[in-house]
């Protein structure tokens, strides 16, 4: 019979499972791809903003073209941190664990 595989966490918390706070930061170099894929999302919209706002004189076009690229990334962005998060260690446990290999 096989080992099954060890799931692999792309974000952990930030801090104890005691705080408050509930904010996750990546640990995988996925979960960086994720946050630099919604920074470009976030850079092309504001892109397009200023393209309709300044060269074509339509704000309100650009202003939706922002808006709903925000809405889908920043969606996608949760969905996938949330669905990929280790709830239980905190990122000072991977950081030590990495030091340890």
């Amino acid at each position: 019979m096989t080992k099954p595989k060890a799931r692999e966490y792309w974000f952990a918390r930030r801090f104890p499972i005691g705080n408050s706070r509930g904010g996750l930061a990546p640990v995988h170099w996925k979960g960086w791809a994720c946050a630099l894929i919604f920074c470009g999302v976030m850079l092309v919209g504001a892109g397009s903003f200023a393209y309709f706002a300044l060269m074509r004189d339509e704000f309100p076009h650009g202003a939706a073209i922002f808006a709903v690229l925000a809405i889908v990334g920043g969606g996608w962005f949760i969905l996938v941190s949330q669905s990929n998060a280790d709830r239980v260690r905190t990122v000072a446990d991977y950081r030590r664990e990495k030091t340890r290999v």
